[in-house]
């Protein structure tokens, strides 16, 4: 008998197949468990010394969790993941598990916000440095990643969403002997597999595409068994930045909807673009695909981008006028958000070198949700046209 789900997509395959469950269930357990037991003295001594892979405390493995790693390896073309307590433990475990005191790293200007402050604030304590490059300028990266450790970026970049070739930039990073680390949570496994690519290790926050329901603070490192393995077994226990059995149950539950969930997300996104691109208050849609043409590794452009607008928008009233977009962090899920950038860019702390590039206060950055595209278009019509200083 031939298995159908060898001719499936390899996505649809990694989500779906190889899910039987005890008595017929259809939903997987939650092991809830802190600790497991072993039948017999052997069976203990036996995974102490590594001989089996049988959970022992759920601060380091879990079954739950462990079957979403396995997923979550299989979407991303990885040999192995590990799934954290959020998006930036994933980022912080991974390199924490690959620095050393008088390495530097090397990440690009517009990256997530709380990645640069972890660089500038905890890094040189312990005696790692940190230089900021744009990605897209090849003589400053080649100049820089010279002697890095590590190289982190993502593409499309945050608020902005600047894209760059992957390939290229793995490639230099190889041939300078630097371990890139790479977001991919804009693009999410349905869109882009770094992996394949050439990268070395993949982050996610697990919050967005991959949980979908705005219910979890989750996050993930897909990569190589060694990597994944300095990771495991060199930072996550002592961190402590588990995944909770029932958080992991919930990402589970939240990947069986990514694919229709994706394309929904951005079928209404193109419309959306598509007219507030027409408007004479609308200066700028920031979108791969629209503001820039998509790179080859991009097979879509999500449901983010970003909105400039002129003077006569007044942006505090433009965001009260908004009745089914909320005002919040984050995205992925269902709902429709809102980030007013005069919010987001405000002077660097103290501490921290972080300097976003080419984003203005009048910018918004916009995530396009589920309740369906018009709708979404009337919302922030009216919410321009309330807005409007001379309308």
């Amino acid at each position: 008998m031939s298995n159908v789900f060898s001719d499936l997509d390899p996505a649809i395959r990694a989500i779906f197949a190889d899910e039987r469950q005890p008595h017929g269930a259809i939903a997987p357990p939650i092991a809830t468990s802190s600790t497991f037991a072993f039948a017999t003295h052997a069976d203990l001594a036996a995974r102490y010394r590594g001989e089996t892979s049988a959970p022992i405390y759920s601060r380091t493995e879990n079954p739950t969790v462990r079957l979403l790693e396995e997923k979550l390896a299989l979407l991303e073309g990885g040999e192995d993941a590990i799934a954290l307590g959020s998006g930036m433990a994933a980022i912080t475990s991974a390199v924490l598990a690959l620095v050393r005191s008088g390495d530097r790293i090397v990440a690009i200007r517009n990256s997530y916000s709380d990645a640069h402050r972890f660089f500038d604030l905890m890094l040189p304590r312990l005696g790692v440095q940190t230089s900021y490059v744009d990605a897209n300028d090849p003589l400053a990266l080649q100049a820089a990643i010279r002697g890095a450790r590590l190289f982190y970026f993502e593409s499309p970049s945050s608020y902005v969403f600047d894209c760059v070739d992957i390939e290229y930039l793995a490639r230099i990073a190889r041939i300078a002997g630097a371990i890139t680390l790479f977001d991919n949570s804009f693009a999410s496994p349905m869109r882009q597999n770094p992996l394949l690519h050439g990268i070395d290790l993949v982050v996610h926050s697990m919050s967005k595409y991959l949980s979908g329901h705005s219910d979890v603070v989750a996050g993930c490192v897909v990569g190589s068994h060694a990597l994944i393995g300095a990771i495991r077994t060199g930072v996550s226990p002592f961190l402590g930045s588990k995944l909770s059995a029932f958080e992991a149950w919930l990402v589970l539950r939240g990947l069986r909807t990514l694919p229709i969930r994706i394309e929904a997300h951005e079928r209404s996104a193109a419309v959306v673009a598509a007219a507030l691109a027409e408007l004479p208050q609308v200066t700028r849609v920031l979108r791969p695909g629209v503001s820039a043409p998509l790179p080859h590794t991009l097979r879509g452009a999500g449901g983010l981008m970003t909105v400039e607008f002129d003077e006569t928008v007044d942006i505090p009233t433009f965001c009260d006028a908004l009745q089914v977009f909320r005002l919040a962090v984050s995205w992925g899920g269902f709902e429709s958000l809102a980030l007013p950038a005069d919010i987001v860019v405000r002077p660097p702390e103290p501490y921290s070198r972080h300097q976003p590039q080419g984003i203005t206060k009048r910018m918004v950055r916009l995530f396009i949700g589920l309740e369906g595209a018009e709708v979404l278009r009337a919302d922030l019509l009216n919410a321009i046209t309330t807005a409007t200083k001379d309308g």
